[in-house]
């Protein structure tokens, strides 16, 4: 127990002393969301820290409250009751909560507006630096992921472009920040460069920033940036398969295992105590263990509860299952802020770099492995009627199959970077082909005709097999 507290900070061991008091529900406007009577009182000057801090009785099931209220824009609420901080952004209105509406739930729950805008007009600058450094980071991950190893980036007032010459994704990746970047990289440059160097030094990236002037006129500056890094055919030889990364959790046969209910902020996940206690430096860990059942109050049974993210909490329940933390690139629900925060709180022991560098090689691999697959089980199909020649177009992501004078589709499915995937690592998947199907004398030929058009040739012999029967 002694090193149980040492381990917790002193937030973590506060929450924990919270799991014996009182859970509540609240349904506003048929939406229900789970906290403490304590994390409502903690701002005393609000409606509900008001109301929750009288002990009130008026529960319209147990310990169920109703609002009829705006269910979607509670959300934000509930996350400055949890946080502090009012979270919500311009972006919200994706989510149907205008700025309005959130102004009247303000209202009515009795939060102070000027206190609560005055830290948010900050918080949605840092939002927004934030989000620019974060889409600076996908476009590398999306960039590494197909085989790129540059970008080049032209940034102007009110413009920003991608000189890269086959590539798209600026423009639903960085487009939103066209009239903001500029003054971003002239005031933070630096420091975007210091932590994209950090964050992906198993990379090795290499960041130049420029600032020049048109030719036209030298009072329309510009920033050009050049973003190199390696490229990951050569990790990707040389690294283990990923099942090997995977350590999944054992639990020994005829041994009882309890099941263990964690409801973080009102979302439910099942999971074995074993699972927990296998991370035994964990928050999660540490508090399961055996020794440390006086710290456990569970509210129903083996349910135990938790005001966190329940969204977020997804990536750490996936992490106690597969050992790995998935990084999310792109979510509607969960930013990287929050994933950080509930890290540091459930005490996960990540690297950012290592996080983010592992994903991206892991979606390359899968990416490899499923064309290979796609082309060895095509090879089989072949066998069945004995055709020596498959002739095959790879279009981008699609491949196609000539057949009788014939162009029909492979799959329905579309096989991610499969012309990234050719250009860079043909000979290799050719070589594997080849050793693979040694017994029908396969024989691989590539012809690509530019960046995305891909035309290959793979010839089958019979002879083998005929002399087996003989």
């Amino acid at each position: 127990t002694k090193r149980f507290l040492i381990a917790c900070q002193k937030t973590h061991i506060q929450s924990l002393l919270n799991m014996s008091e009182e859970k509540i529900t609240l349904n506003i406007g048929g939406i229900k969301y789970e906290t403490f009577r304590s994390t409502l009182t903690a701002q005393p000057e609000t409606l509900l820290g008001s109301m929750f801090r009288d002990q009130i009785k008026n529960s319209v099931n147990e310990d169920e409250y109703f609002f009829d209220r705006n269910g979607k824009a509670f959300y934000y609420i509930m996350e400055f009751y949890r946080t502090g901080k009012l979270l919500w952004s311009t972006e919200a209105k994706e989510s149907q909560v205008t700025y309005q509406q959130l102004k009247e739930e303000l209202d009515y729950f009795q939060i102070n507006r000027s206190k609560v805008f005055s830290s948010l007009v900050l918080e949605t600058a840092k939002s927004t630096i934030d989000r620019f450094i974060s889409s600076l980071e996908e476009l590398i991950i999306s960039q590494y992921i197909n085989f790129d190893s540059k970008i080049t980036l032209s940034v102007s007032n009110n413009e920003l472009s991608l000189v890269n010459e086959y590539s798209n994704y600026v423009n639903c990746c960085l487009s939103q920040f066209k009239e903001c970047a500029f003054e971003i990289l002239e005031n933070m440059e630096n420091q975007i460069e210091k932590h994209l160097v950090e964050t992906f030094s198993e990379l090795e990236l290499k960041w130049k920033c420029q600032r020049m002037y048109s030719y036209y006129s030298s009072e329309n500056p510009f920033f050009e940036i050049d973003i190199t890094f390696s490229s990951p055919v050569k990790k990707l030889l040389n690294s283990e398969d990923t099942r090997a990364h995977i350590s999944f959790t054992k639990v020994p046969i005829n041994t009882p295992v309890e099941k263990i209910i964690l409801n973080v902020g009102g979302k439910k996940y099942e999971t074995f105590q074993s699972t927990l206690v296998s991370r035994p430096e964990t928050l999660l860990g540490t508090m399961f263990q055996d020794r440390n059942k006086c710290m456990r109050h569970p509210i129903n049974g083996n349910e135990y509860f938790f005001d966190r993210n329940s969204d977020a909490f997804h990536y750490i329940m996936e992490f106690y299952r597969t050992g790995k933390l998935t990084w999310p690139v792109k979510s509607e629900q969960v930013t990287r802020k929050q994933l950080e925060e509930e890290l540091d709180y459930f005490q996960i022991p990540f690297d950012k770099s290592t996080i983010l560098c592992s994903s991206a090689l892991e979606t390359v691999r899968n990416n490899v492995n499923n064309l290979i697959s796609a082309f060895e089980e095509l090879i089989i199909q072949c066998c069945d009627h004995l055709q020596k020649n498959i002739d095959l177009e790879i279009d981008y992501d699609v491949i196609y199959i000539h057949s009788n004078n014939e162009k029909k589709r492979l799959s329905n499915v579309k096989f991610l970077n499969a012309c990234s995937i050719l250009s860079s690592m043909q000979k290799q998947i050719g070589d594997h082909l080849t050793k693979s199907f040694s017994d029908l004398g396969l024989n691989w030929e590539f012809h690509q005709r530019d960046y995305h058009w891909i035309y290959v040739i793979i010839t089958l012999s019979f002879k083998n097999v005929y002399s087996n029967l003989k």
